[in-house]
């Protein structure tokens, strides 16, 4: 069997997400690419992804990984088969063969998402990006964003930060987060070595309340001690969530 590793990206707004859930394969990112590849290699296909993204959420650099049962097809074959078959809100970006012990989701260094949110005065509403962010109707202190950030970085119990309490793998390292500012946005970016189970919304919920000062400055340096959900923000919306880079 060959194992190849492919980087896609996709507009996840009418998806479930990636993993395919009981019934809905067809409205899963992983659904749509291993029916492709299971007509192609007319046997049936698993594509294993990085990164389970939400539904809503949407990618420019998710990797995936599949064992095809023959490495007959080359790389170009593939790319080509998928482009013809493939729906219009997904795109394959790169196609390569790999060692068979590569693994997209078990070999992850770090995983990079990006948030866009709107800001109430900027000098235009969004058009072409206004899927993809989120409309703001108050301004945003971003500096108070900034100096609550920082208490993010480097390894911690999350635990406060995710909605499954059940995980028993809680301690994550953030190894980046940024908020910036354009005429425009205020762009929330975070790189970390794994994410729990809406963690990255949470974070970004948790920002945003910082911001429109709903919560102390000091409300993440309280959450990471109490693991405790009463001390965070809202869960943010899903739509203006982007699954920016999985490195190895």
């Amino acid at each position: 069997m060959q194992n190849y590793k492919m980087k896609i990206a996709y507009d996840g707004r009418k998806y479930v997400g990636f993993n395919i859930s009981k019934g809905n394969a067809e409205k899963s990112i992983q659904g749509k690419l291993e029916a492709i590849l299971s007509k192609l290699y007319n046997e049936e296909v698993e594509v294993v992804g990085a990164v389970n993204t939400d539904a809503g959420v949407s990618a420019k650099g998710q990797i995936v990984n599949f064992r095809a049962p023959n490495g007959a097809k080359s790389t170009e074959e593939i790319f080509e088969y998928f482009e013809t078959y493939l729906t219009d809100d997904i795109i394959i970006l790169s196609v390569d063969k790999v060692d068979e012990r590569f693994h997209s989701r078990y070999n992850v260094e770090e995983i990079t998402y990006v948030y866009r949110l709107w800001k109430v005065d900027a000098p235009n509403r969004p058009l072409f990006e206004r899927q993809f962010v989120n409309l703001m109707k108050q301004k945003l202190d971003i500096y108070k964003m900034k100096r609550a950030a920082k208490d993010l970085l480097g390894e911690h119990d999350l635990l406060g930060f995710t909605t499954n309490k059940k995980t028993r793998k809680s301690v994550k390292e953030i190894f980046e987060i940024e908020v910036n500012e354009t005429s425009h946005e205020i762009v929330i970016s975070m790189t970390a070595d794994g994410y729990l189970l809406n963690m990255e919304r949470v974070i970004v919920g948790t920002l945003v309340q910082i911001g429109l000062g709903q919560l102390q400055p000091n409300a993440i340096e309280k959450a990471l001690q109490s693991k405790n959900m009463k001390d965070v923000g809202h869960k943010a919306s899903a739509g203006a969530l982007c699954l920016e880079r999985v490195g190895y």
